[in-house]
């Protein structure tokens, strides 16, 4: 693999987080780099979820440097979302970063920014099991098809390759149209939570990457939340 963006690839077998590992070797290595890991033990999703990480998944932490935040965390799903598309069937857009197959989430995005550095954190249930309690919402691509996680990771390092230069010239906005085609449920009803309960018609995305609700209140940009629901 020829990388022309990514300048470094760190593999460990173990580590609590690539979030936190990243973060430290950030101090010594320059970005843009990625730090891979087989097992995490203290993984961590939005809002400081954990993260289950056993061996068999895909996980790792990107570093690199941005101009602006805005938008990053909805353009980082386009190259998982195309690389799992070309194997798996029904792969959508969940807002702002989920990417699910069946409705189930099979792949998700953590992002954390450090004066102008963001620090990525994926996670993808490739090979290893997802837990009995979360199997309503969770699923690994071994339920599907047999694929090897070292051919996942550098088919979408790859894709990235060719994309990161774009967003970071021209934004989100170049992606906006293939982000609102998969999302899950555009012009459908969804329930948000921000700091308050936010209900309606899930009707466009901004060229930041914002959900525009409507209801019978109007039009509302959500910058940030969890969706609760969809229909």
């Amino acid at each position: 693999m020829s990388m022309k963006f990514f300048r470094t690839i760190i593999k460990v077998c173990e580590t609590k987080s690539t979030m936190d590992l990243a973060k430290k070797l950030f101090e010594a290595i320059e970005p843009p780099f990625i730090v891979v890991a087989d097992i995490q033990k203290a993984g961590r999703g939005q809002h400081g979820k954990v993260w289950h990480s056993p061996e068999g998944g895909l996980w790792f932490t990107e570093a690199m440097e941005i101009t602006t935040p805005l938008g990053l965390s909805t353009y980082i799903s386009i190259p998982i979302m195309r690389v799992l598309k070309k194997y798996l069937k029904s792969v959508k857009l969940k807002w702002p970063n989920d990417i699910l197959v069946e409705r189930k989430k099979i792949a998700g995005i953590l992002i954390e920014i450090k004066g102008s550095t963001a620090f990525i954190g994926i996670g993808i249930n490739v090979e290893n099991k997802v837990p009995d309690q979360i199997k309503n919402t969770a699923i690994s691509i071994d339920e599907k098809t047999k694929l090897d996680k070292s051919k996942i990771f550098n088919e979408i390092i790859e894709e990235q390759e060719n994309l990161n230069n774009i967003f970071l010239e021209r934004g989100f906005r170049h992606f906006k149209e293939e982000y609102k085609k998969n999302l899950i449920f555009i012009n459908k009803e969804v329930v948000i939570k921000t700091d308050q309960i936010i209900k309606g018609i899930a009707k466009d995305i901004t060229d930041n990457g914002e959900l525009i609700v409507e209801n019978s209140k109007g039009k509302t940009t959500i910058s940030w939340g969890t969706v609760i629901s969809y229909k």
